[in-house]
């Protein structure tokens, strides 16, 4: 047999195998947004876990962060594996460890949760964002679904100031 091909053949064995092993790698440790939220500085007001009283009942944020550039909005989500982000659609799958399942869109709740905040507060500069701390995101993409280690980045490139000092106070006398 030539050389050559014994050689050609041994590399795409080599690249299957690599790619196989890629696909099933184990996930990395989780990274909270919370201690991310941390790393912002005083022009940013982080708030965490606040309820809001709705006319159907109580909705709880993940986290609000408050600051002159906007209201960020953000849902938390924790699911291990492959996330397949479809957002016209009521539910994802979600795929890896402990088989597959699906998960409600997050990016209508974060809405949700806008709405309300607009019936009882009024309008401001809101921002959706959905954040994965171990999820591998596949299908569509928008900016309001971010990777962890994205967040504080994309907050920080938001520049235009959209909220006074005042609005700011009476929005955070809302939520508190």
């Amino acid at each position: 047999m030539d050389p050559w091909m014994i050689g050609g053949g041994s590399v795409v064995a080599a690249a299957a195998v690599l790619w196989a092993v890629s696909r099933r790698r184990p996930l990395g440790p989780e990274i909270s947004v919370g201690s991310l939220l941390q790393k912002l500085d005083g022009q940013y007001t982080v708030l965490s876990g606040a309820l809001i009283q709705g006319k159907q009942g109580m909705i709880r944020l993940d986290y609000a962060v408050v600051s002159p550039y906007g209201v960020f909005i953000i849902k938390e989500c924790r699911e291990a594996g492959r996330v397949e982000v479809r957002l016209n659609q009521e539910e994802w799958p979600v795929s890896g460890l402990g088989g597959g399942k699906k998960m409600y869109n997050p990016v209508w709740e974060v809405r949700k949760v806008i709405q309300k905040l607009e019936r009882l507060a009024g309008e401001y500069p809101f921002i959706p964002l959905v954040v994965f701390t171990r999820a591998r995101l596949t299908g569509d993409r928008d900016g309001a679904i971010l990777k962890a280690g994205k967040l504080i980045g994309h907050i920080q490139s938001f520049k235009e100031l959209r909220l006074t000092g005042e609005q700011k106070k009476k929005f955070l006398g809302i939520l508190s």
